[in-house]
């Protein structure tokens, strides 16, 4: 794993979820969507989709900072053990 990581070969960010919660969610998502913007004007779809890539955008945003934190809790762990 270490050489993976080094040589690049470790990319979470081209990571998708296999959760198969997850993946039932997702699909509900893009269905429900789809049926509500059917019900919208232009203007209202455009506003929607502002909303929605501003949610994206922060859930990924927290994500990478859980991502980061459980990483230095877990080299933190590893400290402790160590000493």
């Amino acid at each position: 794993m270490l050489e993976d990581f080094y040589h690049g070969n470790i990319i979470r960010s081209e990571h998708h979820c296999q959760n198969p919660e997850y993946q039932e969610l997702a699909k509900k998502w893009l269905a429900l969507s789809a049926k509500f913007e059917k019900t919208l004007n232009a203007s209202q779809i455009t506003m929607f989709h502002e909303l929605t890539d501003t949610q994206g955008r922060s859930a990924s945003i927290a994500a990478e900072d859980l991502y980061i934190t459980g990483f230095k809790d877990g080299a933190g762990m590893i400290m402790e053990i160590l000493k």
